[in-house]
């Protein structure tokens, strides 16, 4: 395996995540899909959709009700985290090893709840990174797949102390707020210097945007990119496992 790693993960479960699969498939390319029992602001998967499409791409943890975990008592946090893992478990009867936070809201006693309830890792929204963390409950990741201000970019790296992600932003990415392109920015710093482009989105996004083509013709352009190993976020948690042990750094 490379030291360069391609992966994908789609939030929410809406239902035309059946959509990215497919375009996933057909270009060869790996992610993991995270999917709540229920959410409040739109549909999600049928139980039948679910177990089809871990045929084919690893599901993750993402609460039972799609809850937002920051501030929340760590009993109840707990309830949500470790719910949603043994619903998912029971609808497709394996391991569910993979967790991302709602909305991308944690604090600082988030990470540990999420360890408490068995995942192997978890993914934020921490943006502009591209390496391994030191926690391996706050995974960064490159690119959302919707537009960002400047400014919002900035803001939302100094709210959340990712002054690296800030840095990368300006340095790396040239300060883009085309999607597209940043992704393809990421691409390109990892062929050189190695590390993780991961990719993000919601099926719900790019349909409300109007953006499947887009989506395609990056898909298809990552797919070209030989040097990669095209991975899922369970398959990187279990790397850093298998580097790091069971602790942190």
């Amino acid at each position: 395996m490379s030291s360069r790693y391609l992966t994908i993960s789609v939030d929410d479960g809406y239902p035309l995540d059946s959509r990215v699969a497919d375009l996933l498939n057909k270009y060869g390319l790996q992610a993991t899909f995270y999917v709540p029992a229920s959410n409040p602001e739109r549909p999600v998967m049928a139980p039948n959709q679910i177990r089809e499409l871990s045929r084919r791409f690893e599901i993750g943890g993402h609460t039972y009700h799609h809850a937002g975990l920051k501030g929340l008592p760590e009993e109840r946090a707990f309830a949500e985290v470790y719910d949603g893992k043994k619903w998912l478990e029971d609808l497709l009867g394996q391991p569910v090893i993979s967790f991302c936070y709602p909305q991308g809201k944690f604090d600082s006693s988030t990470p540990r709840v999420v360890q408490k309830a068995g995942f192997l890792g978890a993914r934020t929204c921490l943006f502009n990174l591209h390496s391994f963390p030191r926690d391996p409950f706050l995974w960064g990741l490159s690119t959302h797949a919707c537009y960002h201000s400047r400014l919002i970019q900035l803001r939302h790296a100094a709210i959340e102390g990712n002054f690296a992600g800030m840095v990368n932003f300006l340095r790396t990415y040239n300060g883009t707020t085309d999607w597209r392109q940043h992704f393809f920015y990421a691409l390109e710093h990892v062929e050189r210097h190695g590390g993780i482009a991961h990719l993000y989105l919601h099926s719900w996004e790019i349909d409300q945007l109007g953006q499947w083509d887009q989506l395609e013709a990056v898909f298809a352009e990552t797919s070209q990119r030989a040097d990669f190993s095209k991975v899922t976020n369970g398959a990187l948690f279990q790397l850093w496992k298998t580097r790091n042990g069971n602790g942190k750094n």
